[in-house]
């Protein structure tokens, strides 16, 4: 993500959503440029000028995702029948160009965050996803956090496959509509049905 400070000629760059804020912040204060009240809606609004359509306005507002919440119990059992169901199939992981295409779409995601408030458990269910991948990257691995809608680690959901995602994700509508969990699980749900 970016955005251009026009009073210091400057592109801000950031790997995701809230970096990118405490870079700016950090850019006007160091030239002593004002931040008004309303700084970040106009770092906002710049963003969603320059991102696809349909990255910046979810269908239904009520439906806002906090990227600051601890992950709920849901999520972890979410989380942990997924991978419960991928150890079962042996961890065969999706192929490179779909793994590649999905971290894509999910580096350039305002949803692609650092969660924080996970507990030691929680961290140690990360950790031994991340060793499900077997070292496995795609390109866009060093802009990959976690997903705020279900705290799940990017670089280890990339390689997952639609199967075992499905046995832990039930709602796919807090998904933005550009979200290839929200779209690949659409397809693979009428798919089965």
């Amino acid at each position: 993500m970016r955005y251009f400070q026009s009073e210091t000629r400057t592109w801000i760059r950031a790997a995701d959503y809230l970096d990118l804020f405490v870079k700016v912040r950090e850019h006007r204060l160091a030239n002593n440029l004002p931040l008004p009240t309303f700084w970040e809606a106009e770092v906002e609004d710049q963003l969603c000028h320059m991102l696809p359509p349909g990255l910046c306005k979810e269908q239904s507002p009520a439906q806002a995702i906090n990227a600051f919440t601890r992950l709920s119990w849901e999520q972890v059992t979410g989380g942990t029948r997924t991978l419960v169901d991928w150890a079962a199939h042996g961890l065969k992981k999706v192929s490179q160009e779909l793994a590649d295409s999905r971290a894509n779409t999910c580096s350039r995601c305002y949803f692609n965050v650092a969660v924080s408030g996970g507990c030691g458990s929680c961290n140690q269910l990360q950790n031994l996803a991340a060793q499900f991948t077997h070292g496995r990257r795609t390109p866009s691995d060093p802009f990959l956090r976690a997903c705020s809608v279900c705290h799940c680690s990017l670089q280890v959901k990339c390689w997952t496959p639609i199967e075992s995602i499905d046995k832990g994700t039930p709602d796919t509508s807090r998904y933005p509509e550009f979200c290839w969990v929200r779209n690949e699980l659409g397809e693979f749900r009428r798919q089965k049905a």
